[in-house]
């Protein structure tokens, strides 16, 4: 079997397949640990965790960070969203806004692509939708708290295909999809 084009550094086996469902290709999965620059700007995690992947693998190589925004939180957790679940759970996170009263949030996701390390290439989804109560899956993240405008289920509820259809790393992906057909390179970023 020939190696795949692209390489996604991950070592979350839904974000692959959620990726290769959209790309409509294989790509090869590379685990390894990335630096996380500490700031609140999405694209400039990404830019960063992009030139760390091609400085080690030396390959075309796709990168993705992701963001949870909480209005009451005046955007936390932002990038640091992976921290708040390992401390405070889904369940937490939901009692923690309580105080707030104010539940609306925006799921946003910076893919990133670079063929040579120089030239990086960055497309953002995003999903403007609720906090609730967890409901369903409890194997990707906030997926079972999150859920997305003018929907009546969380992702965790959404089989694989529903979410692949709506989420902001699938729009993310469309858009790279649309890039590496040729369709439209208004997303490039150099």
């Amino acid at each position: 079997m020939p190696e795949p084009r692209l390489h996604f550094v991950t070592s979350n086996e839904n974000k692959r397949r959620e990726l290769e469902t959209v790309l409509g290709e294989p790509l090869g999965q590379e685990s390894f640990d990335l630096p996380e620059l500490q700031t609140s700007v999405l694209e400039d995690i990404t830019r960063h965790k992009l030139r760390a992947a091609f400085d080690h693998l030396q390959k075309p190589v796709v990168v993705e960070d992701t963001s949870l925004y909480f209005s009451a939180w005046n955007e936390l957790p932002g990038p640091l969203v992976k921290w708040f679940l390992q401390n405070l759970g889904p369940d937490g996170m939901v009692q923690a806004l309580e105080p707030f009263r104010d539940f609306r949030a925006n799921a946003v996701c910076c893919l990133g692509y670079t063929e040579d390390g120089e030239t990086l290439y960055l497309f953002r989804g995003e999903v403007p939708g609720r906090i609730v109560p967890p409901c369903g899956s409890r194997q990707f993240g906030w997926d079972p708290i999150f859920q997305p405008e003018g929907f009546a289920k969380t992702f965790g509820e959404m089989s694989g295909e529903e979410k692949a259809a709506l989420s902001m790393r699938a729009r993310a992906a469309r858009q790279f999809r649309e890039f590496l057909s040729g369709e439209n390179t208004s997303k490039n970023e150099p």
